[in-house]
């Protein structure tokens, strides 16, 4: 989805989302002045007024850094992730509604199904992959409250890691049958009679014939 922005205000809503993983009403009130460079951090306002200040990741400084360079905020008190459109907003409070849409437009073009809160779960398992034993770290990072809130969005990932074992799955001798040459195998008679592929009253189970 970075790979199909074509502005920066949609490469700047989608990186933001990814690499600090905050929610949409959090992404859509951020400003440049919440961000402390010096400090390499940000402040978010976050769900019942809670105030959360996470450390900037160095790619996502450089992030910022290039999009000051390109004049993309006039000052301070700009919105981190700009309007899709600045003259047509005439609101006092901003609504999130500029997220959703700007994260449905890229997914769109790009042919993908992706939502603001699927962003910051996969915020949620890039980070448990890259430091699998920092659970304390994720919960934080994400703002919640408790534990069990973070495991949630670990629970799609282990599911999907768990299934990986039928991989191995076998049941012997089949992995060294050599099936025959198609003009031979069309000779051959199928190995049941009709009478045996005949369906059982249930419509579901072959029966052998009488």
């Amino acid at each position: 989805m970075l790979d199909g922005c074509e502005t920066w205000q949609e490469f700047l809503c989608l990186a933001t989302a990814i690499y600090l993983g905050a929610r949409r009403n959090a992404l859509a009130r951020v400003r440049l002045s919440d961000v402390d460079f010096g400090r390499g951090t940000i402040r978010f306002s976050e769900k019942g007024g809670k105030v959360v200040v996470k450390p900037l990741p160095d790619v996502y400084v450089d992030i910022l850094r290039a999009a000051g360079e390109a004049g993309v905020w006039k000052a301070s008190d700009d919105y981190l992730i700009p309007n899709r459109r600045p003259g047509a907003v005439k609101r006092t409070e901003r609504s999130d509604k500029v997220i959703w849409e700007t994260v449905r437009k890229v997914a769109s073009r790009v042919d993908v199904k992706a939502t603001v809160h699927a962003l910051r779960a996969a915020f949620a398992v890039q980070f448990d992959e890259s430091n699998p034993d920092q659970l304390i770290a994720l919960k934080e990072l994400m703002g919640h409250a408790g534990i069990e809130t973070t495991l949630v969005y670990l629970r799609r990932k282990d599911k999907a890691k768990a299934m990986e074992q039928v991989r191995t799955l076998s049941w012997g001798g089949a992995a060294h049958f050599v099936f025959p040459p198609r003009e031979e195998a069309a000779r051959k008679k199928p190995p049941f009679s009709r009478g045996f592929i005949e369906e059982a009253h249930t419509g579901f189970e072959p029966v052998p014939p009488p």
